[in-house]
C-alpha cells in the first residue's frame, strides 16, 4: 500500500507543478521567469517518472509484475518455495506436460506439470518446490495438511502405514483398535471429528477442501503416481539456493527500512526547491 500511496504522491504533485504557472500564477499575475517555469515543469516531470518507476521497480522486484501480461496459454506463473524464501516465477510449458524456468543460480529447472492449476486473473497458477519435481496442486496442499491435523500423520511413511490398516476397517471398535491412532483417540475433539464420518469415508480418509470437493486417498495415490522426480541434474543445488535467497532477503528487509525514512525526506526536499524555485521567480 505505501508504493502505492508514493506513485499516486509523486504523480499528482509532478502534474499540479507542470500546470501550476497556467492555472495560478499566470492568472493572478504574477510572472514567472520562463527558465524558473521550465524547471517547473521538468521538476514535474521528473516527479511522475519517479513515481511510476518506483512501483513498478516494487512490482518487478516483488513479482507481482508477473500478472500483468495478458493471460497465455503455453505459459504457467508458479509459486517457487525455497528453503527459506518463496518467489513467483513464469513457466514455459512443454511437451510432455513439462513446465521450464531459471532457478535463483541461472539454471534452468524442468518441473512435471501434474495439471490442476486455478485461474488467477485469467493465468494458470500452481505451486512448485525447491525439492519436489512436480509442481504441487492446491487441493493436494489442502488434503495433505488435513490429514496431518485429524490423523497425525508427520511424514509419507506413516501415512502409508496408516491407510494400509484402516482400509481394512469393519466397524468404528477397529479404527479405535489401530495402534497408530491411540495419540489421536486419547483427544477427545479428534476423536469425535474422526467417528463422525461415515465408514467409507474412514476408510478413503475423504476430506472436504477448499473448492467443497470430497477428496480422498484413491485420488491423491493417482496423482501421485504422476508425480515422479525429474532427472538429478535439473535439482537446484540446494545449499547454494539457501544461501543466496538469505541474503537477498536481508538486504531487501534493510532497503525496506530505509526506503520507509527516504521516500519523505525527498519528498520534502523536492517541494522545498519547487517553493524556492517560485518564491524566487516571482520575487
Amino acid at each position: 500500500m505505501i508504493f502505492t500511496l508514493i506513485l499516486y504522491l509523486f504523480v499528482f504533485t509532478g502534474v499540479f507543478i507542470m500546470i501550476a504557472d497556467y492555472m495560478f500564477w499566470y492568472g493572478a499575475g504574477i510572472y514567472i521567469l520562463p527558465m524558473v517555469a521550465m524547471g517547473l515543469k521538468m521538476t514535474g516531470f521528473i516527479m511522475v517518472f519517479i513515481g511510476v518507476v518506483l512501483y513498478q521497480g516494487r512490482a518487478k522486484k516483488t513479482f507481482g509484475s508477473q500478472f500483468i501480461p495478458l493471460p497465455d496459454p503455453n505459459k504457467t506463473i508458479c509459486l517457487h518455495i525455497g528453503k527459506s524464501s518463496g518467489k513467483i516465477m513464469t513457466g514455459q510449458k512443454f511437451e510432455p506436460n513439462r513446465i521450464r524456468m531459471k532457478g535463483r543460480d541461472g539454471r534452468w529447472m524442468n518441473i512435471k506439470d501434474t495439471g490442476k492449476s486455478i485461474n488467477v486473473a485469467g493465468h494458470d497458477f500452481t505451486v512448485t518446490a525447491q525439492e519436489n519435481g512436480s509442481n504441487l496442486p492446491f487441493w493436494v496442499l489442502d488434503l495433505v495438511s488435513k490429514w496431518k491435523e485429524k490423523w497425525n500423520v508427520r511424514n509419507e511413511d506413516e501415512f502409508k502405514k496408516l491407510y494400509n490398516k484402516i482400509k481394512g476397517v469393519e466397524s468404528y471398535l477397529d479404527v479405535e483398535k489401530i495402534p497408530f491412532l491411540e495419540p489421536v483417540m486419547a483427544d477427545p475433539e479428534k476423536k469425535r471429528m474422526i467417528l463422525d464420518l461415515s465408514l467409507d469415508e474412514i476408510r478413503n480418509m475423504t476430506e472436504l477442501l477448499y473448492d467443497g470437493r470430497e477428496i480422498g486417498v484413491k485420488e491423491y495415490l493417482d496423482w501421485a503416481d504422476e508425480a515422479t522426480p525429474y532427472d538429478n541434474e535439473a535439482i537446484i543445488d540446494s545449499t547454494i539456493s539457501q544461501m543466496r535467497s538469505q541474503d537477498q532477503d536481508l538486504a531487501n528487509m534493510k532497503m525496506m527500512d530505509l526506503m520507509k525514512w527516504v521516500m519523505p525526506i525527498v519528498v520534502l526536499m523536492i517541494m522545498g526547491a519547487i517553493t524556492y524555485q517560485i518564491f524566487l521567480g516571482s520575487g
